[in-house]
């Protein structure tokens, strides 16, 4: 029997047997959904278990890294307290520094010097100045005097600054006037003789003080508990205000950690400490400057909040990655299974610029086979205009590369070309800047838009711009540059503008430099003679409606130290006289070296009474002032000439002349005194021998 037709009657067979089966089964999942739940389980199975061997295994770590982490978090926080208190403590320094013994012999004069420091009454809640026997010579409220004037005596920090000359933070108390808990702050007053003469202070409130402010604003989000306590344990802060003043031991959390500090001797250590107490996490550090301790608490249960999270979190990115698998799996059939596939990646080639001749293009009929032809010509085209822009930028480069500026074309805020010399001035390759934003070259977001401002008024009248401004290279280094801009095509911002770029910080610094020396002295810094007159001279025009006082201050024996301790020590000292006068003044006075040892000083807004306390000040600090050179030690006096204009002077000269009178006036009574000019019967007068 011929086996082919009981071959084919088989095949026959299998193959409606086949179909009848596939029809039953036609509901039955298939081999592509097969795969896609394999991928699925798989997927889900491998995160979940990863996400739990790591989180078994790393439990105990997070809780020490989080540990750690509020440790560290105290150590900063504790700085940022002692960084304040610091502060306080330098602005009452400063205020001590410039108060003189006059001032506590007359308590209206104390109370106007202290309210004339605004910052003072900002940070202090009550000012005061205190005489060594406990009564207080001033007080101010928020900047207001107050007639409140209790006696501080019995205080223990008063006590403690009458012996130092170190600031004092006192321990937490209770105002005798408010009656409400805060801390004092309190400065001693030396003498000449570096004897006690009194002290300044302030006080702060503890339910307002701006120490504390924002500390515990982190920690109530976080449902923990931050506090500040002093060497006894008594609560400084707390977020709940109800606890100040309390004992830090019967907060929840640190019953036994604080028994455990207080039997130690209290140590403030500014090192971080961390411990695990009843169920909370607790954190502290010592803060510089003072006898407190930052202390936080965290629930257990709050500071462990985030493992949990990642719990959830592993088995949502199993079931995410299930999902992801699914979607992989069913990406991959697709790919397979269609034609067209392999016009997509020849497709993709040509959108990444490949090299070489890269797949074969598919040949079919139908929709694939004209888009495989319309690919192809349009490939053809493509390759065409590429040869020729190619040669219209060689040219255009090779044009740039020898021009000995920085050239660059911007389009849409990005550099679309760039010259050689742009390169070089910036210290980048061309690749690390075509197509980069033009931010790039600028040190921050306020110079761009500031740039931004400037050129586009200048850009709508006239299409270009011209101007100076600082910019950025590669390596973060600021240097000055000038600016040219012109667009393409005025008013259509998307045709692109050409920049030209020079660098000109040397040009820069030499003409500062030449302005510099052209107002001030070379040995004192201070402005020098032109500088004044022609600041003199203005004040002179506006004086009918902005009075001023003038003063000319003449050295006197200064030859003594030229002669005896040489030209050197008398430059010497000349340099340190005049730190001497700048220092006494406002910010708003000019300070000026006229020549030699000629001073001269414009008050600006400062009337007669005012600047003869002025001038007073000055003359006590020059003859305060010693030199100490090769062991010998000099000084010298100061005659002062003062002279008031409000309109009766015509010229700066006339001034100068009136002021030099006053101070020739000045040393023919004796030398080192302040004389004003004129006096009511146009005689000079001298005042503060």
């Amino acid at each position: 029997m011929d086996p082919t037709p009981v071959a084919a009657v088989a095949r026959e067979r299998f193959a409606s047997r086949l179909e009848r089966f596939g029809v039953r089964l036609k509901w039955l999942p298939t081999l592509k959904i097969q795969f896609i739940l394999m991928a699925v389980v798989t997927g889900v199975l491998a995160a979940a278990c990863t996400a739990q061997l790591m989180l078994s295994k790393t439990e105990s770590s997070i809780e020490q890294l989080i540990l750690q982490t509020a440790v560290e978090d105290r150590e900063k926080t504790a700085a940022l307290l002692s960084g304040k208190l610091q502060i306080l403590q330098s602005v009452l320094t400063d205020v001590v520094r410039h108060t003189g013994q006059s001032h506590w012999s007359d308590a209206a004069s104390m109370a106007e010097h202290l309210a004339e420091d605004h910052a003072l009454h900002v940070l202090f809640d009550v000012v005061f100045a205190v005489a060594p026997d406990g009564k207080m010579l001033a007080r101010l409220e928020k900047g207001r005097p107050s007639t409140e004037l209790p006696n501080v005596a019995d205080r223990e920090y008063f006590r403690r600054v009458m012996q130092t000359d170190q600031p004092v933070v006192s321990e937490p108390l209770f105002g005798k006037v408010s009656g409400a808990p805060l801390l004092v702050i309190a400065v001693p007053v030396l003498s000449a003789d570096r004897r006690v003469i009194g002290a300044i202070g302030g006080t702060l409130l503890l339910d307002s003080t701006v120490l504390f402010a924002d500390l515990h604003a982190a920690a109530a989000t976080t449902g923990a508990s931050e506090l500040v306590m002093d060497r006894s344990g008594v609560i400084l802060s707390h977020s709940d205000r109800s606890r100040r003043m309390g004992r830090a031991v019967d907060q929840p959390g640190l019953q036994a950690s604080v028994d455990e500090w207080l039997s130690s001797g209290s140590p403030i250590d500014t090192r971080g400490q961390g411990s695990r107490d009843g169920g909370f996490l607790v954190s502290r550090a010592g803060i510089a400057l003072s006898d407190w301790t930052l202390v936080r608490t965290t629930p257990e249960s709050v500071a462990m909040a985030p493992v949990v999270a990642a719990r959830r979190t592993a088995w949502s990115s199993a079931a995410l990655v299930g999902v992801l698998a699914a979607l992989l799996a069913a990406a991959m059939t697709g790919y397979i299974s269609r034609p067209i596939s392999q016009l997509k990646r020849r497709a993709e080639e040509l959108l990444d610029d490949r090299d070489g001749p890269g797949e074969p293009w598919p040949v079919a009929l139908g929709e694939i086979g004209d888009l495989s032809r319309a690919f192809q010509h349009v490939v053809e085209l493509r390759s065409r205009q590429q040869i020729e822009v190619q040669a219209l930028l060689s040219q255009l480069e090779a044009v740039l590369d020898h021009a000995e500026i920085g050239i660059t074309l911007t389009r849409d805020g990005r550099f679309d070309l760039v010259s050689r010399h742009f390169c070089h001035i910036f210290r980048c390759e061309k690749h690390d800047a075509v197509g980069q934003p033009t931010r790039m070259i600028y040190a921050s977001d306020d110079a761009y838009a500031a740039l931004a401002a400037r050129a586009r008024p200048s850009f709508v009248e006239h299409g270009t711009f011209n101007g100076e401004l600082k910019l950025m290279r590669r390596t973060g280094q600021e240097f000055w540059a000038r600016m040219r801009g012109r667009a393409i095509s005025p008013g259509d911002q998307s045709a692109g503008t050409i920049w030209t770029i020079e660098d000109i910080t040397v040009e820069r610094e030499h003409r500062d430099h030449l302005t510099y020396s052209a107002n001030h002295d070379a040995l004192t810094g201070l402005a020098n003679r032109a500088a004044f007159e022609r600041a003199l001279e203005d004040a002179t025009v506006a004086s009918r409606s902005a009075p001023f006082s003038a003063l000319f201050i003449d050295l006197d024996r200064f030859k003594q130290v030229n002669d005896s301790g040489g030209h050197a020590a008398g430059d010497a000292l000349l340099r340190d006289v005049a730190h001497q006068i700048s220092s006494n003044l406002r910010g708003s006075d000019l300070v000026a070296r006229l020549g030699g040892d000629e001073f001269a000083v414009l008050l600006r807004g400062c009337p007669e009474a005012r600047a003869l306390e002025l001038a007073e000040t000055l003359r006590t600090a020059v003859l305060e002032y010693r030199l100490q050179w090769d062991g010998q030690s000099f000084g010298v006096g100061a005659s002062v000439g003062l002279v008031v204009v409000s309109g009766n002077y015509a010229s700066a000269a006339d001034v100068l002349r009136a002021a030099d009178s006053a101070c020739y006036a000045a040393k023919r009574q004796g030398r080192n005194c302040v004389a004003v000019y004129p006096t009511p019967s146009d005689q000079l007068v001298a005042a503060f021998h």
